[in-house]
């Protein structure tokens, strides 16, 4: 169904919804999220880990998903398609690279 309608809005006046560009949807998005943060780090955690990072791989916001992560902190849970760990070591890594 394509429908076009007309948005008023105070900073831009009329603009139509018809030339707005679509936004690239997350492919996480219909997935549940606690496939995301799994408990553990062996057994099935780790086959949940994998499955999660299946997901990432697919997806179009992956790249600003890990970049999200790292601004934020995130410690727990599978963002952007890396671990916990990974991430960690991700800025370990920066930070040596920053204090050379």
């Amino acid at each position: 169904m394509n429908r076009t309608s007309i948005v008023r809005t105070v900073y831009y006046g009329a603009v139509s919804t018809a030339t707005t560009p679509e936004r690239p949807r997350a492919a996480c998005a219909d997935v549940d999220p606690e496939l995301f943060f799994p408990v553990g780090d062996s057994g099935p955690a780790l086959l949940q880990e994998e499955e999660a990072k299946t997901v990432c791989r697919r997806c179009p916001l992956q790249a600003a998903c890990l970049q999200g992560a790292l601004d934020r902190g995130e410690s727990a849970g599978v963002w952007g398609g890396m671990s916990e760990k990974e991430r960690r070591s991700l800025k370990r890594r920066a930070a040596r690279t920053r204090a050379v």
